[in-house]
């Protein structure tokens, strides 16, 4: 199942890139949606970074498949694999999430391009869920929650 996001940054790609490679700004992002998620960020080659976060979100209301093969927590793994900066100043990373115990994954891009004086913060993603008979349920009943996590990510960019 595609999913795509996009808005424009009021902060140009450096600016906006240097927010975002920062722990402060991940473990802010994190933690606004479960307070003891965790997150790390690493310089990569040529100006790149590497970001890790994870949380543990509650199953209540979630399938009782999902429920019954996690418990009551699901440990969501995002990886974020930014890249050195383009001739023309962009950045891109390669994006993976993954859920513990759960053939459930959303694997992507996101790129940060400049635009007018400003940067454009673009998402574009797979998700996929491989449990039979049930994973396109799955994958209809995770993308809100995605798309919303992506819509509060870029909220939290906008006001930095």
């Amino acid at each position: 199942m595609k999913i795509t996001r996009s808005a424009t940054l009021p902060a140009g790609v450096d600016e906006a890139f240097a927010v975002i490679r920062t722990e402060d700004y991940q473990l802010a992002k994190v933690r606004a949606q479960v307070p003891d998620a965790t997150a790390t960020v690493a310089d990569a080659p040529g100006g790149g970074a590497n970001v890790h976060c994870e949380r543990r979100l509650p199953t209540a209301g979630m399938p009782g498949p999902v429920v019954s093969m996690v418990g009551d927590t699901l440990t969501v793994s995002e990886q974020q694999h930014w890249r050195p900066a383009a001739d023309d100043g962009s950045r891109t990373a390669d994006l993976e999430i993954s859920v513990a115990g759960v053939p459930v994954s959303l694997v992507g891009t996101i790129t940060l391009a400049p635009e007018a004086g400003a940067s454009r913060l673009s998402v574009a993603a797979d998700l996929t869920c491989s449990i039979p008979l049930l994973g396109r349920k799955i994958e209809a009943a995770s993308k809100p929650a995605i798309e919303q996590s992506i819509d509060d990510e870029i909220a939290e960019l906008e006001s930095t």
